[in-house]
């Protein structure tokens, strides 16, 4: 560990042992100017807090330390090129996106994609081709296969890119290495939202990343299983079917022009940790986590779910259940009564993001055990679902695709009306709902409204999912368009 370079924090430490006095942005001044409930924490934390002073670089041109990070970032990723974001994967997302894709671009997408994906294609007023990912035996959208992605570009030989996710929110991904051949055998440059893959550059137990099957532009939420702050990620460039310049120049246009350093340094400091993460701490974590799966695989009450359709599995995801059909979101306010705040449920399953433990950091998963130990058992519970499996995105389960009923162009021409939930299929909606966690659109702005979208928003409703969009949604409404 001490021969890791941390740039960054060698950086503010410099500038912090020149006893400086701030007569610049930002106000708090260190943290000697704040408010007297400031936590201490908060407090510590100000003096981190700097701007673009003389050695401290610049995000937008880093020439110093942020050069150099970004140099170690990429050396330890095996890229061409690799950046720091301070403004989440959703930075990383657009940008990649702006960066390839011309309005009327033909582009296929995974369905079961983020919010941050299709606003990306909106903003370059692409033409997206939604491929609905594999399904398991729960509903669970796993991802595309080779032969899928085969087919669809040849129905599509004009396709500009291919937008893949990568694993799915569970940790659950397909093979991608005949994926990303295929692209690359016609020169189609394949983007994939890695955001919860950081991590996957550790190398076994975890799947491989993106990158080692050769896929040209990939975003990793770092905040998701690395030690980095919310809203800390990395944007990766690698191959010849892309263009470094013109990513960097939406990164330039959609970053912040006043990038967090505390970000930045956890961004730093979350590599040089994956950078010394030994096999002596595969081994343990390994331990720890197998130590957890034995605690429920006797449990009585909960069990562990592993889908038989993926190809991989990210060990730091682990979806739960409760024995004998319970709903996952009584499963979450059961786990919540003794302290254990969970990533998301769903109707069926609760998702347990771990921690990537190194050698000697044993109390975690102690800790998580004894919790569950205090669980209480008695009481009512709810059926999980009256009308089967809960699918992320409300995907049809007739068709292998979806195209948009208007083109982006088109919806900013039209009017706007309001009609019952009930009674808006086969209108096109005029807003999307997106459920969040995970942040995957069950309807998108542009999509012709189904039935089982409609189910899914009804079952959202009734288990009080959080929803963003949906103005009117709680008076049993959507926006469609006239």
């Amino acid at each position: 560990m001490e021969n890791i370079k941390i740039p960054i924090l060698n950086m503010l430490k410099d500038h912090q042992g020149k006893n400086p006095l701030s007569l610049h942005v930002p106000g708090h001044k260190d943290g000697d100017v704040i408010h007297p409930l400031t936590p201490t924490g908060l407090r510590e934390a100000m003096s981190w807090d700097m701007t673009e002073l003389t050695g401290l670089d610049d995000l937008h041109n880093p020439e110093e330390g942020i050069m150099e990070a970004e140099i170690l970032l990429s050396s330890l990723y095996q890229t061409d090129k690799s950046y720091l974001l301070v403004n989440g994967s959703t930075v990383g997302n657009l940008a990649m996106i702006l960066g390839i894709v011309q309005p009327g671009d033909t582009v296929l997408v995974q369905k079961n994609c983020h919010k941050s994906i299709m606003n990306g294609l909106a903003l370059a007023s692409a033409k997206p081709i939604f491929l609905h990912p594999e399904l398991d035996c729960e509903g669970v959208e796993i991802g595309l296969t080779d032969s899928a992605i085969e087919e669809y570009l040849q129905k599509y030989p004009e396709t500009k890119a291919v937008i893949l996710t990568y694993p799915n929110y569970y940790g659950m991904g397909m093979e991608l290495e005949g994926i990303i051949k295929a692209a690359h055998h016609l020169k189609i440059p394949v983007l994939v939202d890695e955001a919860h893959g950081a991590h996957f550059a550790a190398g076994d137990p975890f799947p491989p990343s993106a990158l080692s099957k050769g896929a040209d532009l990939v975003v990793h939420s770092a905040h998701k299983t690395l030690p980095a702050m919310t809203m800390g990620s990395y944007l990766h460039i690698q191959g010849e079917l892309v263009s470094a310049e013109q990513v960097e120049r939406y990164l330039r246009i959609l970053q912040s022009s006043s990038p967090s350093y505390p970000i930045m340094l956890s961004l730093d400091l979350a590599r040089a940790y994956l950078e010394g993460y030994c096999e002596k701490d595969k081994s343990y974590l390994c331990e720890q986590l197998q130590s957890l799966k034995s605690y429920l695989s006797g449990h009585k009450q909960l069990a562990i779910y592993e889908s038989s359709k993926a190809d991989w599995h990210d060990p730091l995801k682990l979806l739960i259940c409760q024995k004998g059909n319970v709903s996952g979101y009584e499963l979450q306010a059961r786990l919540e009564d003794v302290g254990i705040y969970p990533e998301l449920s769903t109707e069926r399953f609760v998702l347990l993001v771990l921690p990537l433990l190194k050698e000697g950091q044993g109390s975690f998963i102690e800790k998580l055990i004894n919790r569950l130990e205090l669980m209480k058992w008695d009481g009512e519970t709810k059926p999980f679902s009256e009308t089967g499996s809960f699918k992320e995105s409300g995907i049809s389960n007739e068709s292998k695709h979806t195209e948009l009923a208007l083109s982006y162009e088109e919806m900013e021409k039209l009017n706007v009306k309001r009609l019952d939930l009930s009674h808006s299929i086969g209108e096109i909606a005029a807003e999307s709902i997106i459920p969040y966690p995970p942040g995957i659109p069950i309807i998108q702005r542009g999509e012709r409204i189904t039935d089982e979208m409609v189910s899914a928003c009804f079952r959202l409703m009734r288990n009080k999912v959080k929803i963003q969009g949906g103005s009117c949604l709680k008076d049993g409404q959507i926006e469609v368009f006239a």
